[in-house]
């Protein structure tokens, strides 16, 4: 359980002085060593706090140990002075009372047993075979063991019915409506069976058979109060021979002419005792009013036609049930006998009248002398004007009367209708004398409240002002006008801590009702388990079987009247070191006779007890132990590697620490269970293990006692643990918890440490040599095959010619390249043509020639023409012949002829529409697309054509200078061109990127300075492209042959290139959402090869294999081995470092730098492997089994392809067996549910056994394990594709609602399969039962819209999502593998509740954790961390957790796991950070400038939290 400390720190850990003076400047390592320093400092005072305080807690547990010497303390002297005596005797009394519920009671936490003792089990086998009266204290179980007993009789119930036999039922009878309600609730959620409930007012009154035979012939179990049940009988509606079981809840009724026993012997008697249906009844004492103990014991008997089982002494009991602490608390006597003023004015006008007011006189009477003055004024003031909370309901027909003999006697005569008229008149004359009446606020005097009152009064105060612990208190009273009165009280006063609540029953008591109905009750035991009430005033009705939370204090304001009230009411209090508080007056004989009675009868029941013969005494282990010599029994074993020695005396204990190492979760206490067979002279124990054991159960051999047979049989268990090292050499278990934290931290490595690693040229860049060697003799070959791919852009035919990709090897079959050109983003279509081309060298060579000029013409870029050097070549292409343009090529093969200018082809038709390059300054470069003849060269430049304003005229423009003197001869008569500017270097990856083409390019020149390209103006436009048509096309070629390498085919090429492409590379896609995918997979590929590959593993060894595969520290020795590293896309595109290697620059061309290296962090190698994974996954499943199986490079997962798990995986025995008819029964009720039909009944039943349950088949943790991977991958791959823009964070944000136990326990309830968890628990049952409750009160008071949000705040039993998931891994196993049905079970069941993410927003971005990393990024903050360490804490384990911003610690918070305590450290955080919103401003100095909107948004969620 999680605690949390909002205080947690020292006071020297203030935000004032804790941490250090942090420069801004610091560096890294230095911040991370401070950082360490500080928590470290911080931890080592907390950790001492905590110890210091566990110690004082425990020094207090020993200070009033003399019962004598505290009732001493209690009681006090008489003072001659009445007043002067009780106001001392008051105050000491609540001085010392104060001191021993807050030392003595409240300060030591509850152990909580979930596993079902001994005595339960016991219990247990004997109903299995004979008629039991279960007698056990308050809170001891016996629920759990009718549950118990209830799912054993049903499943026997089955193979009878499948054989033929008539249907029987259980019948479970209760004494109260409230009864009905809350016995179903906890039936329906434990036992696996359909229940029908029923009472008086669903109108069974009115129902015939045939309504009856339906019930019958749809359900199991009927839970109903026993006169419906007779009725039943008596009028032939159901006969007990349709019933198996007879369940009587609060036995010890059966007596006088109560319905219990008028069951038994009118009906139950006359059958053959054959078909007589087995009796099991519950109670806490045999005895219900002051008879001799052992006659009413033995009457109770004969009425059940059962034996009493019972415990000899307390001892066994209280080993599973903590028994408080029981004190005395005297008060004096009342001293008001007189009524008030009040009560005399209506007594005089009202009281002579023999009507319903009568009574309120009565209670009137009595609260003044009991209760005080005060509080029988408060009785008019409840039933009159009703109480203002409207948690009181009354049912008082008010025939309030006359002032007179006259108006009595005119009462007595009228009809009906007159003396409703009459009534009312009376009725306003009552309230308007209360109206005008001064109710005063009640005062802490005895002139106000009796002196009983102000001692409960005190005491509750200092009880909940001094008490550490939380405390619930429940306060019993006789009568329900003191129940509410008291409340009322303790409302007013509101005492420090205390919130009220108040609980009656709900039956009408005469005319006046002070009952609460069935809703009300339920909500105040919703709110008392909450803790949104925590002192209850309650009359008996919370002492006999409603379900109550434990409480620590129980306070008897009236006295027990009968051994079991004392019995009931103090089994409420089972919290550890709980107090039992008796009021008694003081001097009061009858009072202190009645305390003695109790006490009397107490013993006379022990005494009872104890002379029962041996077999109806349930012993557990023996009274006494027998000393025995370990040499004695023959029983040693010796270990040959270390020479340690077991015997029979040591095994319990090396079997103790065995199991204590076993992994188990909160429901289930790793302990061994004992059973035992004999017949008084030899005992043969059989031991049953946990489910996570590696040895499931074992017999030993016959001994003398049970004592002896239990240490034999622990000692065959513990040899042979050994030899199947389960525990080491020297008998000691493996601590699977700490290896796998060990292994954990072993696995991980740091998201910042990067390294710089070397980037590879792709080997289909590498020139092919046209040069072949036969024989020893070197060939040039005369004609090659060149592989070609078409770039084209069909959405702009005419402007961007179709451009040819010519290279000596095979192209990868590149996808539509995304480019962003002209504010869109056009698909650039990559059409590989299959057949190569086959052309001479000579024909290459007007290739290579083609290819120079266009780097040259169109990037000035101007490159040897060595054709042997190309790794490509370029060339035009032509459509008509779905070729290469040759006309185009030959034209510009020729560099050396001279250019074309307008002084050698003056032609102005000729030059429109060409591709015109300046000589002079190769950067300027045109398309000439129209002729202007409004203008001439010298005419000013037109507003329209702003990137050329600054120059005077067109000709300065051409000439790019303002000055053009002496260059006037150059300037022939030229005509003016419209003309686009053709810019080079543009990025068009992404549409964020800087693109210079966002400048103006339309301009107004003469062709004077320009010559004319041999390069065709639609070909240049698409070359422009070319940069960043080869950042894709490079991204594919090392894609391609990383494919090769990890000997990946059939993968798209397009989601391989993202899976490679890191966030630094700025683009549109990198691999970071593949990641997301890829990880989800390798989770359950892992999963299902270790279920498959190490049949009897536990789940926490699972975890660690798994760990071992999928750990980035494995991923990354991959990435290492396969040289990972020189494949990704991690440097951003250059505009000048994308032209071919090989190739040589010649003239002044600038040099080309292009990177040989980039940094990359560890983790991002790790993430790429599981982003490969990802893009596998997307092609299908066996290509990303096989990449699972590359990518981990490991024997513990061999498979290269999805059918190969079906193929590998054994089918176990138990799998294979057909079951019993329960077993097929149970699976074909669960196939009903989840619209599966289950092939192996017994699988499905593993995946709703408990571990704590033993029924010879594996429990629910390996199918638990299998679940939850693959639960994660659907919920991954659903979101995956349901966002395909959003981010990493968002995909993972909204996978934590759908994969969250919350949302699975949830569904598991919904869905009704709850209902079928097998277990063998104490406290799971309660934990099911009131999250079903409370889901239930949520739902109803939820609005219809938000119906689905109701889980979100419920802690969910974790077992409730482990058979969920549980569940899914059964499908895949018994369908063979076939995912198609587990996708099917998640369409049907899962995502019909997140086709709208809108009601889950709220979970997804609230989580503390994110909302704190979120906060520091809003202000840039750079320098915070969340530190967490471990340590034991009197053998418990406990985690301290801190954040640190900039050196200081300003929240913590504490738990049993890391999750817990980095949660509270987050939420503390936070809460600080809001309340001084300037704080992290003041400390962060990592920026200056501030995101306020930022912390604002944040803080408004957190404010909804």
């Amino acid at each position: 359980m999680t605690t949390t400390h909002n205080d947690v720190s020292d006071p020297n850990d203030r935000i004032e002085l804790t941490g250090e003076i942090v420069e801004k400047d610091e560096p890294k390592y230095i911040r991370i060593r401070r950082q360490h320093q500080t928590f470290d400092r911080w931890f080592e005072r907390q950790s001492d706090l905590l110890a210091k305080r566990e110690e004082s807690d425990s020094d207090h547990d020993n200070e009033f140990d003399d019962d004598e010497m505290q009732r001493e303390k209690i009681v006090r002297k008489d003072d001659d002075d009445d007043e002067v005596r009780h106001k001392i005797t008051r105050q000491k009394i609540a001085k010392r009372n104060a001191y021993i519920t807050a030392r003595d009671a409240f300060e030591v936490k509850q152990i909580a047993h979930s596993e079902p003792r001994d005595y339960q089990l016991e219990l247990f086998e004997c109903a299995t075979e004979r008629n039991i009266i279960a007698v056990l204290d308050t809170g001891s179980g016996k629920t759990l063991i009718a549950c118990m007993l209830m799912k054993h009789v049903l499943e026997q119930e089955q193979d009878r019915r499948e054989r033929g036999e008539q249907k029987r039922i259980v019948l479970f009878l209760v004494n109260s409506v409230t009864l009905v309600f809350q016995q179903s609730s906890v039936i329906s959620v434990n036992v696996p069976f359909k229940v029908a409930k029923f009472c008086g007012q669903m109108g069974v009154d009115y129902w015939d058979k045939g309504t009856w035979d339906n019930y019958y012939e749809e359900n199991d179990i009927f839970v109903m109060t026993a006169d419906i049940l007779y009725n039943c009988l008596t009028f032939g509606y159901l006969s007990l021979n349709e019933a198996c079981l007879l369940v009587f809840d609060e036995c010890h009724h059966a007596k006088g002419g109560h319905v219990f026993l008028r069951i038994m012997t009118e009906f139950y008697r006359d059958m053959d005792p054959d078909d007589r249906p087995r009796v099991f009844g519950m109670t806490a004492s045999p005895v219900d009013a002051k008879v001799d103990v052992r006659n009413a014991a033995q009457a109770l008997e004969a009425a059940m036609d059962g034996e009493i089982r019972t415990t000899r002494n307390l001892s066994l009991l209280r080993a599973g049930v903590a028994t408080p602490v029981e004190r005395v608390m005297y008060y004096n006597p009342p001293v008001h006998t007189e009524v008030t003023e009040l009560h005399s004015k209506l007594h005089r006008q009202f009281g002579s009248l023999d009507l319903s007011l009568k009574k309120i006189f009565l209670f009137a009477e009595e609260a003044a002398v009991t209760l005080g003055p005060w509080c029988a004024d408060q009785v008019w003031l409840f039933v009159l004007k009703g109480y203002d909370t409207n948690h009181l309901r009354y049912n008082i027909p008010l025939f309030a009367s006359a002032r007179s003999q006259e108006l009595e006697a005119e009462l007595t005569s009228a009809d009906d209708k007159e003396k409703q008229n009459l009534e009312r008149e009376v009725l306003a004359e009552v309230r308007h004398i209360l109206a005008d009446h001064n109710f005063s606020p009640p005062s802490l005097d005895l002139s106000n409240l009796s002196d009983k009152v102000l001692s409960l009064l005190e005491f509750v105060a200092g009880s909940y002002k001094n008490a550490k612990a939380n405390i619930k208190c429940i306060i019993f009273v006789e009568r329900r006008y003191t129940a509410w009165i008291l409340y009322s009280l303790l409302r007013q006063l509101t005492p420090f801590g205390c919130k009220p609540g108040v609980l009656t029953g709900h039956g009408e008591t005469g005319n006046v009702d002070f009952s609460m109905a069935f809703r009300e009750q339920s909500i105040m035991l919703y709110n008392f388990r909450n803790s949104k009430v925590n002192c209850l005033v309650a009359t008996s009705v919370a002492e006999e079987g409603l379900d109550m939370p434990d409480c620590n204090l129980i306070i008897r304001f009236d006295n027990c009247r009968t051994m079991i009230q004392y019995v009931q009411s103090r089994g409420r209090a089972r919290q550890s070191s709980s107090l039992y508080i008796h009021m008694v007056e003081r001097n009061n004989l009858r009072s202190l006779q009645s305390l003695s009675e109790v006490s009397q009868n107490q013993q006379q029941m022990r005494s009872f007890c104890e002379q029962l013969p041996q077999d109806r005494i349930l012993r557990g282990i023996d009274d006494k132990p027998i000393v025995s010599n370990a040499r004695d029994d023959g029983l040693l074993y010796v270990e040959p590697s270390t020479g340690a020695r077991i015997s029979s005396h040591s095994a319990l204990m090396v079997l103790a620490n065995y199991v204590s190492a076993l992994p188990h979760d909160g429901y289930a206490s790793p302990r061994p269970i004992f059973h035992f067979l004999g017949d008084r002279e030899f005992y043969i124990c059989a031991i049953t293990m946990p489910a996570t054991s590696g040895i499931l159960s074992m017999q030993g051999e016959r001994r003398l006692s049970k004592s002896l047979a239990k240490r034999d049989a622990a000692f065959r268990v513990v040899v042979c643990l050994r030899k199947n090292d389960y525990i080491d050499a020297h008998f000691c278990p493996y601590r699977v918890k700490k290896i796998r934290l060990r292994e954990t931290k072993k696995k991980e490595i740091s998201a910042d440490k990067t390294n710089t690693y070397p980037i590879r040229s792709a080997d289909f860049w590498k020139p092919v040599p046209f040069e072949i060697t036969v024989d020893d003799v070197t060939h040039t070959v005369k004609e090659v095959n060149l592989y070609m791919t078409v770039f084209d852009l069909p959405k702009h035919v005419g402007q961007y010619r179709p451009l040819c990709f010519l290279a000596r090897k095979p192209h990868p079959h590149y996808y539509s390249l995304p480019l962003f050109v002209d504010g869109e983003y056009i698909p650039v279509e990559c059409k590989v043509l299959g057949t190569p081309l086959t052309v001479n060298t000579s024909r290459m060579a007007d290739l290579a020639r083609y290819t120079v000029r266009l780097f040259h013409d169109v990037f000035n870029k101007l490159f040897d023409e060595d054709m042997r050097k190309f790794p490509y070549y370029l060339a035009p292409y032509s459509p008509s012949t779905c070729g290469i343009d040759w006309d185009l090529v030959d034209i510009a093969k020729n560099l050396g002829d001279p250019p074309i200018k307008w002084d050698t082809k003056p032609d102005p038709q000729f030059w429109l529409g060409k591709f015109i390059v300046d000589e002079r300054n190769r950067n300027r470069r045109f398309e000439l697309r129209e002729i202007l003849t409004v203008l001439d060269e010298n005419s000013p430049i037109p507003s329209w054509y702003p990137s050329s304003l600054k120059y005077p005229s067109i000709k300065c423009y051409t000439y790019s200078s303002k000055n053009l003197k002496g260059k006037e001869s150059e300037m022939l008569s030229q005509p003016v061109y419209a003309a686009k500017r053709i810019l080079h270097g543009q990025n068009f990856l992404k549409a964020s990127a800087e693109q210079e083409g966002d400048r103006s390019t339309d301009a107004a020149v003469i062709p004077g300075p320009f010559y004319v390209s041999t390069i065709d103006a639609a070909t240049m436009w698409t070359t422009k492209l070319l940069p960043s048509i080869m950042f894709h096309v490079e991204s594919c070629v090392q894609a391609m042959e990383l494919c090769t390498v990890l000997n990946i085919s059939d993968v798209n090429l397009k989601n391989m290139v993202e899976a490679i492409t890191a966030e630094s590379a700025h683009l549109d896609l990198n691999y970071e959402r593949l990641e997301v995918l890829g990880d989800a997979f390798l989770k359950a590929s892992t999963s299902i090869a270790l279920f498959i590959e190490v049949p009897q593993g536990d789940e926490y060894s699972y975890h660690i294999k798994r760990l071992n595969l999928i750990c980035n520290q494995n991923l990354y020795e991959t990435a290492l081995e396969i040289k990972l590293y020189e494949y990704l896309r991690a440097t951003p595109f250059s505009r000048r470092a994308w032209y071919p290697d090989q190739l040589t620059l010649l003239n002044n061309s600038k040099s080309i730098q292009r990177a040989k290296e980039h940094v990359l962090g560890d983790k991002a190698l790790a993430d790429v492997c599981e982003a490969i994974i990802g893009a596998s996954f997307l092609e299908g499943f066996d290509e990303a089994v096989h990449a699972v199986t590359q990518v981990v490079m490991s024997e513990d997962h061999r498979f290269h392809s999805w059918r190969e798990y079906s193929e590998a995986y054994v089918i176990p025995d138990y799998q294979r067996e057909p079951g019993s008819a329960a077993d097929r029964k149970f699976a074909e009720e669960i196939s009903d549910i989840v619209a599966y039909r289950f092939r192996s009944p017994l699988l499905i039943r593993s995946a709703f056994t408990h571990s704590s349950c033993s029924r010879g088949i594996p429990s629910y943790q390996r199918l638990e394990f299998l679940g939850d991977a693959l639960f994660e991958l659907l919920c991954v791959q659903f979101v995956y594709h349901k966002y395909p823009e959003a981010d990493p964070q968002y995909l993972t944000e909204h996978k934590m609602p759908m994969v969250s136990n919350k949302f699975l326990g949830y569904l598991s309830v919904k869905l009704g399969l709850h209902r079928y968890l097998d277990y063998v628990s104490s406290q799971l049952p309660y934990a099911i039962q009131e999250y079903v409750e409370a889901l239930n009160f949520e739902e109803d008071s939820a609005a219809s819209e938000n119906k689905y949000q109701v889980w979100m705040n419920l802690e969910t039993p974790k077992p409730l999502a482990d058979c969920m998931e549980a569940t899914l891994g059964a499908v895949l196993i018994d369908s063979d593998f076939n995912f198609s049905e587990v996708q099917s079970f998640f369409d049907r069941l899962v995502r019909p509740y997140f086709e709208d993410f809108t009601p889950y927003e709220t979970y997804v971005s609230h989580h503390p954790t994110t909302l704190l990393a979120q906060l520091c990024s809003d202000v840039s903050c750079n320098d915070w961390k969340i530190h967490c360490r471990e340590f034991k804490l009197n053998g418990q384990q406990v985690v301290l957790s801190a954040v640190q911003i900039h050196g200081r610690i300003i929240g913590s918070g504490e738990g049993s796991t890391i999750k817990n305590a980095r949660f509270d450290a987050s939420k503390n955080a936070l809460k600080r950070l809001r309340e001084d919103e300037d704080l992290l401003r003041k400390l962060c100095t990592c920026k200056t400038d501030r995101n306020a909107a930022g912390l604002q948004g944040t803080f408004g969620k957190f404010d909804s939290l």
